[in-house]
């Protein structure tokens, strides 16, 4: 991999490499396209000014105590971040979040890059579940998530963030996936688990 300092890698595979986010990336990540997709504008990076990026970082990272991480693609280049929320050191278990650049996706990047964290995941962290959601429209996500061993053990309605997508004729067949309910126009998330006695015996 072309990159000149690999000291901070925590996980790599062919095309990437994960290391811990800092604040600097969070400028890299303002850099960042929105998402063209409409099902996707919605988590397009959140655009902030300089003193409110440094806020942000702070909050996360001290506040909120998620633990960030960055992917990098073989030329150095941030493309992806991912994000454990809802640290539960007891229990052993975390939330998980990522999102990629836009011109990185439907390319395995995602796939690659989230399986090599889970080997710093479960072994090197030593948790032993990692839980996320993932909104049902979202396929791509989905597939990618099934490929490396989670599984859908529920589902709930959340908040769509982004555009009402629903009166147009090319997302007909998508219609039953949102609602509207308490919090305005709602979609189906479906909620996701990864065991780390699971993740050993796929050994991916």
């Amino acid at each position: 991999m072309a990159i000149a300092d690999q000291r901070d890698t925590i996980a790599a595979g062919p095309r990437t490499r994960v290391r811990i986010f800092s604040r600097t990336d969070v400028d890299a990540w303002q850099a960042w396209p929105d998402y063209d997709e409409q099902l996707l504008v919605g988590t397009s990076p959140r655009r902030m000014s300089p003193d409110q990026r440094a806020r942000w970082y702070d909050d996360i990272t001290q506040r909120q105590r998620q633990m960030p991480f960055a992917v990098e693609d073989e030329t150095g280049l941030m493309i992806g971040r991912i994000f454990l929320r809802h640290v539960r050191q007891e229990e052993r278990s975390a939330v998980l979040g990522i999102d990629l650049h836009p011109a990185y996706l439907s390319k395995g990047y995602g796939t690659e890059s989230l399986g090599a964290f889970l080997h710093h995941f479960f072994e090197t962290m030593r948790f032993e579940r990692m839980l996320l959601s993932v909104a049902a429209h979202n396929e791509r996500a989905r597939r990618c998530y099934e490929r490396l061993g989670f599984t859908t053990v529920g589902s709930h309605w959340d908040a769509h963030v982004g555009p009402d997508v629903t009166s147009q004729s090319r997302y007909a067949a998508m219609r039953q996936l949102f609602r509207r309910g308490p919090l305005g126009l709602e979609s189906l998330f479906y909620d996701m688990r990864l065991e780390g006695a699971t993740w050993r015996m796929l050994d991916l």
